[in-house]
């Protein structure tokens, strides 16, 4: 088994550091560059697992499609195939990642006039016109679903009428698929409840993906925790597309953030603001869950989150994975429903020694930790490739030493 030991810098943060491609922009992209036979329009998607694979899988248009552990390019992939006419496939991934659901947005392509079916493999597609119509998703356990059915619906005879009702959760990623396509040359339609996406042909355009923002959460959690520490995120921009933007907001009791031309400086706040006494709401933004968990525990601040409510169904059981590591800490943490409550401060013995259980986010929120600590050991190093390939050579850029 392959680890990767993190120590801390001998003196406060100082770094540069050069993010990654943003992975759901990106795949979003790819998408329709592919429905527009031109994946070369997308400038720079990254080098991310979950980018990487869909992007081949696109350019090899082959019988079977193996996703991995990406549930995004799962399901961007299953409703891409679906509209292939003529054309057969078996997409599949993990064993984890086909214990995840999807049964909602099968159920939904069928509706839409797909055939998929699932198979012990995975689910076997295939392609045809598609009719297109009207959907309904009640408080659906992913926003995917919306996204994957939003990017082909111009394709779709007769267009697609989708409503949404009870809980929104990860809307900005819903938002962030519509502003794509409209840069594309798609205007969805906004309703009440929902979306329409009438009949259109996309348009050809040029594509830059963004610096990740879910990326930069990692770097506010490590110089919140780098007192005098201080990273300039090269590229990286105030922009409206990626809803994980609010780390900037909800980091600021401690980071400071300034915005140049050339990317974003954050710098440790040697003077805290206070904590909000009421529970952070992270419905929207569930990705910034444990850079934000993680800088508590490293800070001793006590905190409230609600929201969570489908974490549990992510490449594992977040509220779970983040309660037994900081529970092994010190602190003392209660996970009920989709909320979490944080108490305690991490507190260093011997050299903890963590299993991220195949989540690239528990990887990356944990590093930061060893500005803490002293040191700690991640299991599977490798996972963190899934969106930020270049971590563990970033945070020797930035004086941890990793070996």
């Amino acid at each position: 088994m392959s680890v990767v030991r993190i120590q801390r810098p001998s003196t406060p943060l100082n770094a540069t550091v050069r993010l990654p491609r943003s992975k759901s922009a990106a795949n979003r992209a790819l998408i329709i560059a592919s429905l527009l036979g031109d994946l070369d329009l997308v400038h720079d998607p990254g080098e991310g697992d979950d980018t990487r694979i869909l992007l081949e899988h696109l350019k090899g248009r082959g019988a079977v499609m193996l996703c991995g552990a990406g549930a995004t390019t799962f399901r961007f992939l299953l409703a891409w195939a679906c509209c292939r006419e003529g054309e057969e496939r078996l997409i599949t991934g993990t064993e984890r990642l086909l214990e995840r659901p999807h049964e909602d947005l099968v159920r939904a392509l069928r509706t839409l006039g797909a055939d998929v079916e699932r198979v012990p493999e995975g689910y076997r597609v295939r392609g045809r016109r598609l009719q297109g119509g009207e959907v309904h998703f009640d408080s659906p356990i992913s926003s995917q679903y919306l996204s994957a059915l939003l990017l082909i619906a111009p394709v779709m005879e007769r267009g697609l009428s989708m409503r949404w009702t009870g809980t929104r959760l990860s809307e900005p990623y819903v938002h962030m698929t519509l502003k794509v396509m409209a840069h594309f040359g798609v205007y969805p339609f906004m309703e009440l409840d929902g979306v329409r996406v009438p009949p259109a042909d996309y348009r050809p355009a040029p594509y830059t993906v963004p610096a990740d923002w879910s990326g930069a959460a990692f770097w506010y959690e490590a110089v919140a925790l780098s007192p005098g520490g201080s990273v300039f995120l090269q590229g990286l921009e105030d922009d409206t597309l990626q809803g994980d933007r609010h780390a900037r907001q909800f980091f600021a009791p401690w980071v400071d953030t300034a915005f140049t031309a050339e990317g974003a400086l954050l710098t440790h706040r040697a003077a805290a603001s206070p904590w909000p006494q009421d529970p952070i709401d992270l419905r929207h933004y569930p990705d910034l869950f444990q850079p934000l968990v993680c800088a508590c525990a490293g800070r001793g601040q006590e905190a409230r989150f609600t929201g969570l409510d489908n974490l549990r169904v992510k490449e594992t059981d977040r509220l779970a994975a983040v309660a037994n590591a900081l529970g092994a800490l010190g602190c003392r943490t209660v996970a009920e429903g989709g909320a979490f409550h944080i108490a305690g401060k991490a507190i260093p013995v011997g050299v903890p020694f963590f299993d991220p259980q195949g989540d690239h986010r528990m990887a990356l929120a944990l590093a930061p930790l060893a500005l803490v600590l002293g040191a700690l050991t991640i299991s599977d190093p490798d996972v963190v490739n899934k969106s930020y390939p270049g971590f563990w050579d970033d945070l020797r850029t930035a004086g941890f030493l990793v070996n």
